[in-house]
């Protein structure tokens, strides 16, 4: 007795399971993108006690179907602009069927030989795609949070004295870390884990195009060094998560190198475009960085979860996480073998690289560039739009493919353009009609739209200043009334 199915059984539900994603990808990409419903409304199917007995997996795979599919954002459809959110791609679903047949974990090489060796490949290719040296090491993670603190983790081990990884930062200088105020918030949670302090990580202002200032960037780390601190990385960010602003990647590895300092850039969105024509030279530096962060789940379109690391030298990833206990050190076969848990902070870890590996060796370079251009072309649509439309106002320049604009009727107020937006943004999930979240521009609640979906058509793109108007017009009734 065990938990397999026949192999009659296995196809049946192998097509079941594939008749559910069918349907969604025919049938529910442009129903409402919110699901509308409450916690407890979600939750209501599922709220039982832990089964006792099983369910035959054909109800259990129905169940899916309705509820499941139900309760989901549709976040996969043309219509959905929150976040960051890839809307990833058909030939991935197939990968990730594959990966979880196989269930590889690749601590070590021999736990997982091809699991291993594909990983090395395409953190090669991705390092090619956006113009950093092929001979780069680097891992697989499931998110850019998590790859920006192993890459702090990376900077602090290579920065610091010897010493601390037996003592510890007791009775070491204050290390200092210097990012835009535009920086992810990763960033504050990796210098909290790592034991630096928020106090010490210094957020320095940007300019009207929400770039760091360099000339303060400088100023900040001699003035730290003065003070008696330890400044140790740099963080540039190609593509700020708020605007999609692009630092001056060369000029702050020029303050890097100068100042002996680790430089790190955080491209988890961005990066990808720098292997267009129309961008490559907002990118120019990068491949300078000693690390870099890059998530193919987002403008690489691979579906969750897969974010790379890249590290210039990989002994510096090396040395930072190595560390072999008696139960983990493998025989000496005399050849070349990579245990991927020397590079990263997980031993246990799926098979990602097989959904990016298929995403690149079936699309190509080529077309997932193309398609690229084409989100940044979408982006630069709704900018012309929103400036001239009527109570529409552009609240940032838009270089890649975010676009931050707000609605302000003519007569109105900063302090009713202010409500106003708020109500826009919490209508919005409510209508269904399109997705789209709200940040802060200097102060002013905005909206925030992105794009990195291909299925996403310029009549979507149009739809949103349609939705955006409409609901405007029915929260100004509604006031009135």
């Amino acid at each position: 007795m065990n938990l397999d199915f026949t192999p009659e059984e296995l196809r049946r539900f192998i097509d079941q399971t594939a008749d559910i994603i069918e349907e969604i990808y025919t049938e529910k990409l442009t129903r409402r993108v919110f699901a509308g419903m409450s916690p407890d409304q979600v939750l209501q199917p599922f709220d039982e006690d832990l089964p006792n007995e099983g369910l035959y997996l054909s109800e259990v795979l129905e169940k899916v179907r309705t509820d499941v599919v139900g309760g989901a954002t549709m976040n996969i459809g043309p219509r959905y602009f929150g976040y960051i959110t890839g809307g990833g791609n058909q030939a991935a679903i197939m990968a990730e069927m594959v990966s979880a047949a196989l269930n590889q974990n690749n601590l070590k090489w021999h736990s997982s030989p091809i699991s291993t060796e594909m990983e090395k490949l395409v953190i090669r290719w991705v390092s090619q795609f956006i113009g950093y040296p092929k001979t780069a090491a680097g891992a697989i993670l499931d998110g850019g949070s998590t790859a920006n603190f192993n890459c702090l983790a990376v900077a602090r081990k290579n920065m610091a004295p010897e010493s601390m990884s037996d003592k510890g930062l007791y009775g070491l200088k204050p290390m200092t870390i210097y990012v835009s105020e535009e920086g992810h918030s990763s960033f504050d949670k990796a210098v909290d884990m790592l034991g630096i302090g928020k106090k010490y990580l210094r957020k320095i202002p940007v300019d009207s195009s929400f770039r760091i200032r360099t000339d303060l960037l400088k100023k900040a780390i001699i003035e730290d060094r003065e003070a008696g601190l330890n400044p140790i990385c740099v963080i540039g960010i190609a593509g700020t998560t708020n605007t999609g602003a692009v630092d001056d990647l060369v000029k702050i590895e020029e303050i890097a190198k100068g100042e002996r300092l680790w430089y790190h850039v955080d491209a988890a969105y961005g990066g990808p475009a720098a292997a267009l024509a129309s961008t490559a030279s907002l990118f120019q530096g990068i491949e300078k960085a000693d690390s870099v962060v890059i998530n193919p789940h987002k403008w690489l379109y691979v579906p969750f979860e897969a974010a790379c690391i890249l590290v210039k030298e990989p002994e510096n990833l090396r040395k930072t996480f190595s560390h072999l206990p008696d139960y983990l050190i493998g025989e000496d076969t005399g050849e070349e073998r990579t245990d991927l848990m020397e590079y990263q902070l997980p031993l246990t870890k799926s098979f990602k690289s097989l959904k990016v590996w298929m995403t690149l060796k079936t699309f190509g370079k080529k077309r997932i560039v193309e398609m690229i251009g084409q989100d940044i072309d979408k982006a630069r649509h709704l900018a012309s739009m929103v400036e001239s439309a009527p109570g529409f106002e552009l609240m940032a320049p838009a270089p890649l493919s975010i676009v931050c604009f707000r609605y302000k009727p003519a007569g109105a107020s900063e302090d009713e353009a202010e409500r106003l937006n708020k109500r826009i943004i919490a209508a919005i999930e409510q209508d269904g009609r399109i997705f789209l979240t709200g940040t802060r521009i200097d102060g002013k609640t905005v909206m925030r739209v992105c794009f990195i979906n291909p299925r996403t058509t310029l009549r979507d793109v149009e739809l949103i200043i349609e939705v955006v108007t409409d609901l405007a017009g029915d929260i100004s009734v509604s006031k009135e009334a």
